[in-house]
């Protein structure tokens, strides 16, 4: 099994399904692809046709684009992970759904970049509300786990699920901007940075020496 990604310091969206894959010991052949070169488009067309990252290639799956169809395939082989309580795993598919779709500001104005340390970041109102809902979700979701007696571990469900893959790079923005967090947040931070799949993904994404000035989001 092979996963093609983009640069660790910038893909967000291929971060997900790394980071879940490493968390829940799938085993995979990692292919990084420099993103934004003129190489780009003939090497990403040895394994997709649709000229994206990440793509996960399996002998028996085939390729497989877009990063919840990935995660969604590779839990009908390993349904630990998404939340085992029906009601929990619901919530962790809607909450990734719109992730997926949503947070469109947050997403634009606030660039993925691993070496991003509390970097001053002027934001428009509509990236400030995002900030707000993403959290506001987070909480939703603890408060869930939490009504249903399900053992808190630091994570949105409990335990760590696709839902906290989906969601990590928004942890790196988080902790890359200088934006005002609530305490509850801060504290979810904190345990998704010590997993070890993500901390990885961050330390690999800081060695890279490639600059992609459009992702080095200085103020708008």
């Amino acid at each position: 099994m092979q996963l093609v990604i983009g640069n660790q310091k910038y893909s967000s969206w291929s971060m997900r399904p790394w980071v879940a894959m490493k968390h829940f010991g799938i085993e995979f052949e990692t292919i990084k692809l420099k993103l934004f070169t003129p190489e780009f488009a003939e090497q990403i067309g040895l394994y997709s046709t649709i000229g994206t990252v990440p793509v996960l290639v399996d002998s028996k799956l085939g390729s497989i684009t877009d990063s919840l169809a990935i995660l969604e395939s590779l839990a009908e082989q390993h349904p630990q992970m998404w939340p085992q309580e029906p009601l929990l795993r619901a919530k962790a598919r809607s909450a990734c759904a719109l992730m997926h779709n949503g947070f469109v500001a947050m997403r634009g104005e606030m660039q993925m970049n691993c070496s991003a340390r509390q970097r001053q970041l002027e934001i428009t109102e509509s990236c400030a509300r995002d900030v707000v809902a993403v959290q506001a979700l987070w909480q939703e979701c603890m408060d869930l786990t939490s009504k249903l007696g399900v053992e808190d571990n630091g994570y949105l469900f409990g335990d760590f699920s696709i839902a906290d893959a989906y969601f990590a790079p928004v942890v790196v923005r988080l902790n890359g901007y200088a934006v005002s967090i609530t305490d509850s947040s801060k504290r979810y931070l904190q345990r998704m940075l010590a997993t070890s799949a993500v901390a990885e993904w961050i330390q690999d994404g800081q060695a890279e020496t490639v600059i992609i000035p459009e992702y080095e989001a200085v103020g708008f």
